[in-house]
């Protein structure tokens, strides 16, 4: 009497597509993680304010310096355009510098986001805390290897584009497909952080699992087509990399 086999699991494109929105709607249906899931937002507007106060001081300071005592109707002009283009500027610098380090420094809570997720799964492992100072290291490390392979990859991608358009039949789909794959790389840094996967071990996990990871990139990058969903999305990508890890055995 011959016995079936089980079949293999789906890790295939439209499966990984589905993990992302199955994070999103475990983030939407657990209030015990919704705090958590503000923070990155609240980090962000903390920092952006922040710098935004420290830029326009420093540029007030250094227009003074520049105009000096001098006095009179132009210069006065003068000098308030000037501040009021500095301020402009250190705003523009500071949304920058926060939307870089609002997900770092909100890791803790990101973490928090993942190991919750996980427990929801079938047969959950206990990963040991790791200390603060650590997280935001190793976030760091990650976050910057992204910019990294965004210019390295995506930045020649739209020179080509600008320099000659009609490429953009090809380049368009192929910056979508390299945006998808950053925003995994991103969003799975925390289930890989929980058990110390280096650099070189998340690349080789997501080249083993191309389609399965690309579904799931692919399906993130869609949403965040919707302007201003950045750090909203963060927490659902997060959640469900974490089931994307689980699945893929890591």
């Amino acid at each position: 009497m011959s016995q079936s086999a089980t079949p293999p699991e789906d890790r295939g494109f439209v499966e990984g597509a589905l993990e992302f929105f199955r994070g999103c709607l475990f983030v939407v249906t657990t209030p015990r993680i919704w705090l958590w899931a503000l923070v990155p937002m609240v980090m962000a507007i903390v920092l952006t304010l922040g710098f935004s106060a420290g830029g326009a001081w420093v540029g007030s300071r250094a227009v003074t310096a520049i105009v000096g005592s001098t006095s009179g109707q132009w210069t006065s002009v003068f000098t308030m355009l000037l501040t009021a283009a500095v301020w402009v500027l250190a705003v523009l610098i500071a949304l920058l510098l926060a939307m870089t380090f609002a997900q770092p420094l909100s890791g803790f809570a990101l973490d928090r986001i993942v190991r919750e997720q996980e427990r929801a799964l079938p047969h959950p492992k206990a990963w040991p805390e790791q200390p603060l100072l650590a997280q935001v290291g190793a976030s760091l490390v990650v976050t910057l290897t992204g910019l990294l392979f965004a210019a390295l990859v995506i930045g020649p991608l739209f020179a080509i584009e600008m320099v000659f358009p009609p490429s953009a039949v090809v380049i368009v789909p192929l910056k979508f497909v390299a945006g998808g794959l950053l925003l995994v790389w991103d969003f799975a840094d925390y289930p890989l952080s929980l058990r110390n996967k280096s650099v070189r071990a998340r690349l080789v996990w997501m080249r083993d699992n191309f389609r399965f990871v690309l579904g799931f990139g692919l399906a993130a990058g869609t949403l965040l087509m919707i302007p201003c969903l950045g750090l909203l999305v963060l927490p659902m990508g997060v959640a469900g990399a974490a089931r994307l890890v689980v699945r893929s055995n890591v």
